[in-house]
């Protein structure tokens, strides 16, 4: 079950962060970074990519690694695969989750209605909205070298729960997302790199809608 609520995270950052388009706007302060990042995401209307995640757990030697697909449609719909090591499909619309092979009261159990949340309150970040997103994370923004970086502190208690952090890291720039890092409260983390990221071809609504 933990395993499943790691992907479902992943898939609602994946979700709200897109892929930016190449921005040679100045990230000079955290404000700057992150209406640039805003203005990077203005004509994306569908993204595909693979996606590998690794995570890490202090009562592990090795990581798990997990590997995937999925799919992002404007304005809130997202379809996430997960080819291995367990097969499972998350799909997205809005706030509402869903998890083909799981009861629902299974899927309430996972904590969905905090994330959802948070999810609305991540494409703040994506809308310019700086102070709205103040009012929910403590938030940095950075460059580093050629790349950029923005922190995410929560500050609801309920999200604390769910995770301690959230680090982006755009490479380039802004020319695309390349990572996502979370951290939660036990010290574990969990690291999404996106792959082969193609955007803007046609997607069909069907693909975001459980299959009979």
């Amino acid at each position: 079950m933990r395993s499943r609520f790691a992907w479902l995270l992943a898939a609602l950052l994946a979700a709200a962060l897109g892929s930016p388009r190449d921005c040679l706007a100045a990230c000079e302060s955290t404000d700057s970074c992150l209406q640039a990042v805003a203005a990077a995401q203005r004509d994306t209307r569908t993204i595909e990519a693979d996606f590998v995640q690794v995570k890490h757990l202090g009562l592990l030697e090795e990581p798990m690694v997990s590997t995937g697909r999925f799919a992002f449609k404007q304005p809130d719909r997202v379809r996430l695969d997960v080819e291995s090591p367990e097969p499972a499909t998350i799909l997205i619309d809005g706030r509402n989750v869903r998890i083909p092979g799981l009861t629902q009261q299974q899927q309430k159990g996972m904590g969905m209605a905090p994330i959802g949340a948070m999810f609305g309150q991540l494409a703040k970040i994506f809308r310019g909205d700086v102070e709205g997103l103040r009012q929910d994370f403590e938030v940095t923004a950075e460059a580093d070298g050629a790349d950029v970086r923005v922190r995410l502190v929560p500050r609801r208690a309920d999200w604390k729960k769910a995770f301690r952090s959230i680090e982006l890291r755009f490479s380039g720039g802004l020319s695309h997302l390349e990572t996502l890092r979370l951290e939660d409260e036990l010290g574990d983390s969990l690291e999404v790199t996106l792959r082969n990221v193609r955007r803007n071809r046609d997607l069909s609504d069907a693909l975001f809608r459980p299959s009979n």
